[in-house]
C-alpha cells in the first residue's frame, strides 16, 4: 500500500517545530501521520503531515486559528504532488 494516496494531502510547513506543534494540536480530532517529505516537494523541515482530503476546510481553520501559518497543502497528481493551496 502507498504511503499517500489519491484521497490524502499534505500539509507543508518551513520548520519541524512547526510541524510537530500541528501534529500534537490536530491529532486529536483528525487523522494524521507524521511522514517524511516526498522528494519531489521542496520542503526546509524534511517532515510533513499526511490528512484525508474531506478533513481539509476544518484543518485550514484549525490552524488558522492557531496562528500557525504559514503552511501548503499537496495534493497527489499523477506520479508526483502539485501544490494545492497555500497560506501565509
Amino acid at each position: 500500500m502507498k504511503m499517500v494516496q489519491a484521497h490524502h494531502r499534505l500539509l507543508v510547513f518551513n520548520s519541524v517545530h512547526r510541524v510537530m506543534v500541528a501534529e500534537a494540536k490536530l491529532k486529536d480530532g483528525f487523522d494524521v501521520l507524521l511522514i517524511p517529505v516526498p522528494a519531489d516537494i521542496t520542503a526546509d523541515c524534511g517532515m510533513v503531515l499526511r490528512f484525508c482530503d474531506v478533513d481539509e476546510d476544518e484543518i485550514v481553520e484549525r490552524l488558522s486559528q492557531l496562528k500557525l501559518e504559514p503552511f501548503s497543502i499537496y495534493a497527489p497528481q499523477g506520479k508526483g504532488f502539485v501544490q494545492a493551496r497555500e497560506f501565509s
